[in-house]
């Protein structure tokens, strides 16, 4: 357990749980979830998903985080993220109050703390206010705050592009194809679809699975179909979650083999 900043950052303490022994460095690659699943209604709504990209499961607390889970998963690119990633300890109107975050993403120094709200709920005076200081106090640890709402996870035709592509998630590409297609963007940045259908050497769905490794890309707003463009660099709107600018990639944990950038 890791108990952070009580010195640098006097209103609030930062608390993790690392599979590691005690540093002053947290590596976010051993995080534990900070406290155990619960349920948000009476109907008991939790599920799974599987994270093949680093051998584990992921636990979400409602569909609105599934959902969330899935498009990190196959369009966030993220070096690690975390769901219940730590506990935020701070006294506010001389009440101790304590917070647990949806998510946090990493990618490379760039840290947000996530949490994943209704629409309804997150418009409400009270949530914006209590979001408004943690936000601020976030700040004082060198992390971003944000509240990604239910429409925005919600929205359309992302969600079902992520719902395609991550059928793909365990399908292994061999180097010889990842040669093969490393070779066709050497000489243009910018295929259609339908142009693996008849390529020899090149499975469509190998390189579906690799827009899933960040190694091609897609324009997540746009209906996968046969006429799709693929690139070698990211297209269409980059809406979040996406790499920030100046955030440099950890070693890839994504690829089920060596992965061969483009």
């Amino acid at each position: 357990m890791h108990g952070l900043s009580a010195q640098e950052c006097r209103r609030s303490q930062l608390t993790f749980i690392s599979s590691q022994e005690p540093t002053q460095t947290i590596d976010f690659r051993h995080l534990k979830r900070a406290r155990e699943p619960v349920s948000r209604s009476k109907s008991g709504v939790q599920g799974k998903i599987a994270d093949v990209f680093r051998s584990r499961s992921r636990h979400a607390e409602s569909q609105n985080e599934l959902r969330g889970f899935r498009i990190l998963l196959a369009s966030g690119q993220v070096d690690e993220w975390q769901e219940q990633p730590f506990l935020l300890e701070y006294h506010h109107g001389g009440v101790k109050h304590r917070y647990t975050p949806d998510v946090l993403v990493v990618w490379g120094a760039h840290r947000e703390v996530v949490e994943i709200k209704d629409d309804v709920e997150a418009d409400l005076p009270e949530n914006q206010k209590r979001f408004a200081l943690i936000h601020e106090l976030l700040a004082e640890h060198g992390y971003l705050f944000r509240v990604w709402r239910q429409s925005e996870i919600s929205a359309e035709p992302r969600l079902g592009n992520v719902g395609l592509l991550l059928r793909y998630r365990c399908l292994t590409v061999s180097p010889m194809e990842h040669e093969n297609i490393r070779r066709v963007f050497a000489f243009v940045s910018e295929l259609c679809l339908r142009t693996f259908f008849e390529t020899k050497g090149i499975a469509v769905q190998s390189v579906l699975r690799m827009v899933l490794d960040g190694t091609l890309h897609i324009n997540w707003w746009e209906p996968i179909t046969p006429d799709s463009k693929i690139s070698s660099v990211p297209i269409g709107p980059q809406v979040w979650p996406f790499r920030p600018r100046g955030a440099q990639p950890q070693n890839c944990a994504r690829s089920s083999d060596a992965a061969i950038r483009i």
